[in-house]
């Protein structure tokens, strides 16, 4: 893992003449590249101007600290108050859903601090969730705009402004739905401020307990909260579509580390597996940009694992399917991770060139005391038999699962009994023994 710069955040500038600004003239001040501040947050002074009605929006903001009004211009010019927001409210949200202008002025009646959400991020979040969820979401605020412009009076709206604040507040608060945003504008930067890393968890062959290859796994060094978790980060930048770039991040630094592991050992046999999100199949070009990085790195195609989930093949999609049938013409083997945890027909390891199944940690973490576990184990077993498709066993943790593993011929394991995710140096090191021990032998 590589040392990481302090990221600390920057004091906010003591005057801004530009309203639309400040948090470009923070970013100058601290150093930060304007655009990624811009994305992260924004603070305007008392009296500033946030948003101006009937202009383009191409952002909302979540209301951090402070308090802003919202006010709409009558034909004649004259002004009409028609709400107030105040922390964990959401304020330009309108703009971002229909593409239509801004409905109303939004000033900051107190200094704010503001969370900026992009359009393109909305954009990313509507793509990947239930188009049924996009276009509810736009027929009401189609439906509101057009009571907003008709009605004569608009004062109506003010009499409600102080339950809806609460309302909204309150929403937003359960749903954690600021966090969320939060998390997704940190991990933006995430990448080029070298905050990730990866660790390794080798796979190993049970009979001989060498080790053949290693997982990657994504962790993120937040230089606030720390060592953030992966079922939190990950999650939330899959929702979003962050993951896409992530991704590439982490396939490009596995074949770098593998090429090292491979020149340090000697053993050109070695293969590292890399996850793979829904998202990053859905650009057609992706198994070109996968095999220059390989020509990059020096890495065979039949070095690399793809793994993916069942949710994954459940898409039905031509394009997954065209996009891994490349895959495998290069050679790349493709695994099922959690394999037995999804709930469809098992007609897609025909439909699909799928190589590999990773037995479920669940299934292998009870098999010793439930006999379902068991049975299941055995019943992917033999489906791997029957199908050509090559076994992991992923989870496990103790000697009774080991020897019942063995005795179930399954071939290759992986998980703490043998060893915890490590870094790269660590990774060297544990071959290194291997090669050791071997010559010794």
């Amino acid at each position: 893992m590589k040392e990481k710069p302090d990221h600390s955040a920057a004091p906010a500038p003591e005057t801004s003449s530009d309203p639309a600004g400040s948090a470009a003239v923070q970013a100058v001040v601290s150093g930060l590249d304007p655009v990624e501040a811009l994305q992260v947050e924004k603070l305007y002074r008392a009296g500033e101007v946030i948003m101006l009605q009937d202009e383009p929006g191409d952002c909302a903001y979540f209301v951090q600290s402070g308090r802003v009004e919202i006010v709409r211009q009558r034909p004649d010019g004259s002004e009409i108050e028609v709400g107030r927001r105040g922390p964990g409210t959401l304020i330009g949200e309108m703009a971002i859903v229909d593409d239509g202008p801004r409905s109303a002025t939004v000033r900051a009646l107190e200094d704010c601090r503001l969370l900026e959400i992009s359009k393109a991020d909305f954009s990313r979040a509507v793509k990947n969730a239930n188009p049924i969820v996009g276009l509810v979401t736009k027929l009401i605020l189609m439906r509101y705009r057009d009571i907003l412009q008709r009605s004569e009076n608009v004062r109506e709206f003010a009499g409600v402004t102080t339950m809806l604040e609460q309302q909204e507040r309150y929403h937003a608060e359960e749903s954690r739905v600021l966090d969320a945003v939060r998390m997704a504008n940190e991990f933006k930067g995430a990448v080029a401020r070298q905050e990730l890393f990866l660790e390794y968890q080798p796979f190993i062959q049970i009979d001989t307990g060498r080790v053949i290859g290693f997982e990657a796994l994504m962790r993120w060094h937040h230089p606030v909260s720390g060592r953030m978790r992966p079922d939190l980060f990950i999650p939330m930048a899959e929702d979003t579509g962050l993951i896409v770039e992530a991704t590439r991040w982490a396939f490009r630094e596995s074949c770098k580390t593998l090429k090292r592991l491979i020149t340090h050992t000697g053993d050109s046999a070695l293969f590292i597996s890399v996850n793979f999100s829904a998202q990053d199949f859905d650009d057609p070009g992706f198994p070109d940009e996968m095999l220059f990085i390989l020509h990059e790195t020096g890495i065979h195609p039949s070095q690399i694992h793809l793994e993916i989930t069942e949710r994954l093949l459940l898409r039905q999609s031509e394009q997954v399917k065209q996009i891994l049938l490349q895959c495998r013409q290069y050679d790349m083997q493709i695994a099922i991770d959690d394999f037995g945890t999804g709930y469809s027909s098992l007609s897609y390891l025909h439909q699909y060139p799928v190589t590999t199944l990773k037995i479920d940690q669940s299934f292998v973490r009870n098999m010793t005391s439930d006999e379902g576990a068991l049975g299941l184990v055995k019943s992917i077993l033999s489906l791997s038999e029957n199908m050509g498709l090559s076994i992991i066993a992923e989870g496990v943790e103790t000697q009774q699962q080991v020897d019942m593993l063995k005795s179930l011929k399954c071939q290759v394991a992986q998980g703490f009994f043998f060893a915890r995710p490590m870094s790269e140096q660590d990774a060297a090191r544990l071959l290194t023994m291997q090669r050791t021990h071997h010559d010794r032998a």
